[in-house]
């Protein structure tokens, strides 16, 4: 064990002998993750569109929307700014706003006589999500008016031959009965509504997801795939300087060798992602109760990250191709295990693929712990398969590189 503990040292000092590694290994996903949580909105605060409108009408149709877009939840997702045309042009072309909404002169008699118009809506091509939320919002509220034209038509028609003829004495009472006798009709048919519609997912108890609670785990996990891919390449730095060698001959020495790598693979996890996990949970807001268990579990974990990069080193026919290969490897594991968007944000194909990449099988446990659908026992439920894992990767990477240093 003395042989053990002495390569450990050995092997940390040459890592700290280059904090330059150390600090990209904790400084890239950290970056990379305020970038994202920034994107997405931090806090998980609701979208809002600006949406500048130009009423050409002026008319009560045309201010009916405008008040119906300023009301209620719709108020809460889009911010309106009435403009002038030239103003309302200008600014979206300065991609100032979300989009530019031109109400055309007539548009009222247009709707109340059936007849096509158009609305045109200019929106701001760098911007994907409000634009889209700003034209299914209109497109909704034109069909409100198409329904209300299918119910109502009668009297919708009576209105617009009134306006046309300019005769203010047309007959409300007539018209107010008739309205009065198909709102009651139609409360027959929706109220009490005859289907309810209940939500009866269950939702454990604590459970709390938002953005940066989703791509936490992401992150701690890009640590330490960074941390292992600079200590996969001890390989070659061994076997260039024929200390390798020594210790194949020698087979007691050889077989501690790669326990020590092992325990550096732990300690350099643990390294890189407490100081990235302190912040995160400030961040987030996860209890701290969570944080030395949550380590604990990245800590024991992590080396099935270094024995695959590792495995990748020792079948690689040099240093620099080895390392090329790992990272073409590694970046791609990242994506699709979760580390640059959360497994929820992507297509199911690949959310499926997550759980068969080994930072994915590590993520997804955390996750669930982090949000509270289970307890510390669920996050080291599945921690003896992937050290099984882990072992036997190593296993394979150092049967490999005695035949390889013996050739």
């Amino acid at each position: 064990m003395r042989f053990v503990f002495i390569t450990v040292w050995k092997e940390l000092k040459r890592r700290f002998n280059d904090p330059g590694g150390l600090l990209q290994a904790m400084l890239i996903p950290f970056a990379v993750g305020a970038l994202i949580v920034t994107a997405v909105g931090g806090g998980g605060s609701s979208i809002t569109a600006e949406l500048m409108v130009t009423d050409l009408d002026d008319s009560f149709l045309s201010q009916g929307i405008l008040s119906a877009l300023g009301q209620g939840q719709l108020a809460e997702m889009i911010t309106l700014e009435e403009v002038t045309l030239e103003d309302g042009e200008q600014r979206i072309n300065k991609g100032e706003s979300s989009a530019h909404l031109v109400i055309p002169a007539g548009f009222a008699d247009a709707w109340l006589d059936r007849a096509p118009f158009t609305l045109p809506l200019t929106v701001n091509p760098s911007r994907s999500i409000t634009p889209q939320l700003i034209r299914e919002t209109l497109e909704a509220l034109l069909d409100v008016g198409d329904y209300l034209h299918k119910v109502f038509g009668t009297e919708i028609e009576l209105i617009s031959q009134a306006l046309q003829d300019g005769d203010t004495d047309f007959p409300v009472e007539d018209m107010s009965a008739g309205i009065s006798g198909k709102m009651t009709g139609i409360a027959g048919l929706v109220f009490p509504p005859a289907v309810t519609v209940a939500d009866a997912t269950p939702q454990p108890e604590g459970t709390n997801f938002s953005a940066p609670l989703l791509m936490l785990p992401g992150i701690l996990l890009m640590a330490a795939f960074f941390a292992a891919n600079g200590q996969s390449s001890n390989f070659w730095a061994e076997r260039e300087k024929g200390t390798l060698s020594r210790w194949v001959a020698s087979p007691n020495a050889f077989f501690a060798y790669w326990v020590a790598q092992w325990f550096t693979a732990m300690l350099l996890t643990a390294l890189v992602a407490a100081p990235i996990m302190l912040v995160g949970f400030f961040y987030v807001g996860i209890s701290f109760e969570k944080y030395f268990t949550t380590l604990a579990w990245l800590t024991l974990t992590g080396p099935i990250l270094f024995a695959l990069l590792t495995l990748i080193q020792v079948m690689s026919p040099s240093r620099k191709t080895g390392s090329m290969i790992a990272t073409l490897v590694m970046f791609p594991l990242l994506m699709i295990g979760g580390s640059f968007f959360p497994t929820e944000a992507m297509p199911d194909f690949i959310g499926a693929l997550a759980n068969y990449t080994p930072n994915g099988r590590v993520l997804e446990p955390m996750k669930g712990y982090f949000s509270g659908a289970h307890g510390a026992s669920g996050l080291f439920a599945d921690l003896w398969g992937i050290l099984l894992v882990a072992v036997v990767l190593l296993f394979v990477a150092g049967h490999l590189s005695a035949r390889r240093t013996l050739q």
